[in-house]
């Protein structure tokens, strides 16, 4: 059975597959991969939930950063990364 995660730009469950899972390292930098150790969020690979959880403050809540304006600047430079 394929692992299900909900997507905090969306809302939707999705398997795995499609998503891609941001966290924040202990060095309290953002990275897109399901490897990595951290706190984490699950988005869809798609540019509009990458989006919504971004300019709506979701992304930083869901990773409890502090301060949330160091996530937000962080997070174009995830973005580029994945491409979109």
């Amino acid at each position: 059975m394929t692992p299900m995660r909900s997507c905090i730009g969306c809302r939707t469950v999705k398997p795995v597959d499609a998503m891609v899972r941001i966290c924040l390292n202990e060095d309290g930098r953002l990275r897109a991969s399901a490897e990595s150790q951290g706190r984490g969020a699950w988005i869809c690979k798609t540019e509009v939930c990458f989006k919504a959880a971004s300019s709506k403050g979701r992304l930083a809540r869901a990773l409890k950063a502090e301060p949330l304006l160091e996530v937000q600047n962080q997070i174009s430079t995830v973005y580029e990364e994945l491409g979109f």
